[in-house]
């Protein structure tokens, strides 16, 4: 992880129009997450290599990293690689949890403030247009996205399922390490009325109250606040327990009694004396009971992600085929006005020659041109149109120095 922090870009505005005012690439979105760091942009001639040393030149002279450590590190995909890569991302398939749902808000927004800085061009709006439109097509007709994947998750789900409507509950979460952040944020997704967060550092504590708008109290002050919650996350890192029953039991009593509290002990080991499932009112669970239904939900998401594979890729081919339409049609377009004021020159030159004309004897002739052009042309469209698909460079290149018509961009 401190590799990745030491590669992500502090400024992202300002590097992105860096990337394209400084001609290292003519179109640039970043996707940056917690687990990742992500450059797409838009070059020519990337098949020589020269596009891509620069990019990472860029990236090591903007991070401070150096070049050798940023060559063995960083996967360099290109064109079809690099589409697969987005396409895959924002679906879901390649999140630490299979089918999380917040990284493609995440891809959402990246392509949103790069259209906005103007960094993203008309080749990347449609990549991107059609890679948010494919996860949202996995998530809509799959089940990858069904059910927990991790603890914190898990406990949420229990929460909700137990206590009914998280809207009008209150929650208190202990611990604002990695498992309390997702558990947090979890319920402040699903809509908590109020959350109030407890850590032994309490500066980490009001950091992570900020994230999720909610208010941070200090440890010793957890007693205090129990009377008025509905639900207790507990996610600590210790050694024994730290939450006893002598200490809840006074505490618990002060409660409405009609008001039952839940406690959710997802630490390793425990850190909720067993002894607290005992006290009137209190129902406790634990990591044990969670540890199940994530599991199954692993499983299932793993058997919905061989589903959305294949949408990925029946998209992925769809796209491809649209794009190469798109990149070769002014081409083909330009081949067929250039071959057209040919024919109109010899067919008006095969007229003047006629001693007798009649609009039938013209009507014969044009036919005859325009069939006979459309017979000609069609070998050698249908393999620009392959040419295309294939991202034959060289036979492209050769037509854009003909025709005049500008060289197909590459991703990367």
């Amino acid at each position: 992880m401190p590799l990745l922090e030491s590669l992500l870009f502090k400024e992202e505005d300002a590097t992105m129009k860096s990337l394209c005012s400084e001609g290292v690439t003519e179109e640039c979105a970043l996707v940056q997450t917690c687990n990742r760091v992500e450059i797409y942009g838009v070059t020519k001639n990337v098949a020589n290599g020269d596009s891509v040393g620069r990019i990472l030149q860029f990236w090591s002279a903007n991070t401070g990293v150096s070049l050798d450590i940023l060559t063995r590190n960083v996967d360099l995909l290109k064109n079809r690689e690099a589409l697969l890569n987005l396409f895959t991302v924002a679906s879901g398939l390649d999140s630490m949890a299979i089918g999380e749902d917040q990284i493609l808000g995440q891809v959402r927004t990246a392509y949103a403030k790069a259209k906005k800085l103007g960094s993203i061009g008309l080749v990347l709006d449609k990549v991107f247009m059609s890679a948010i439109n494919t996860g949202r097509k996995v998530r809509s007709e799959t089940r990858i996205n069904h059910g927990s994947v991790s603890i914190s998750s898990a406990a949420v789900d229990l929460a909700a399922k137990e206590l009914g409507d998280l809207k009008r509950k209150t929650a208190l979460v202990v611990g604002a390490g990695e498992a309390g952040s997702v558990a947090a944020q979890t319920l402040r997704r699903r809509g908590i009325k109020s959350i109030i967060i407890a850590n032994r550092t309490h500066e980490t504590g009001v950091q992570l109250a900020k994230k999720v708008s909610g208010k941070a109290i200090r440890f010793e002050e957890i007693c205090e606040v129990i009377p008025r919650t509905d639900l207790v996350i507990v996610a600590l890192g210790v050694d024994r327990p730290v939450i006893k029953a002598s200490s809840l039991r006074e505490v618990c009593s002060k409660r409405p009694v009609r008001r039952g509290l839940l406690m959710v002990d997802i630490s390793q080991p425990r850190a909720v004396e067993n002894e607290v499932g005992n006290i009137q009112g209190v129902a406790l669970r634990n990591i044990d009971s969670l540890k199940e239904v994530v599991e199954e939900s692993i499983r299932n998401r793993q058997a919905e992600a061989e589903k959305a594979k294949r949408i990925v890729f029946s998209e992925l081919e769809r796209f491809e085929r649209q794009q190469s339409e798109f990149l070769i049609q002014p081409l083909i377009s330009e081949i067929f006005r250039h071959v057209e004021r040919i024919r109109q020159k010899e067919l008006k030159r095969a007229l003047s020659k006629m001693t007798e004309q009649d609009e039938k004897r013209v009507g014969i002739l044009d036919r005859f041109s325009r069939e006979l052009v459309e017979r000609v042309l069609q070998t050698p469209i249908d393999r620009l149109r392959e040419a295309a698909s294939n991202s034959d460079d060289s036979l492209l290149s050769a037509a854009e120095k003909l025709f005049k018509i500008k060289q197909v961009k590459d991703v990367d």
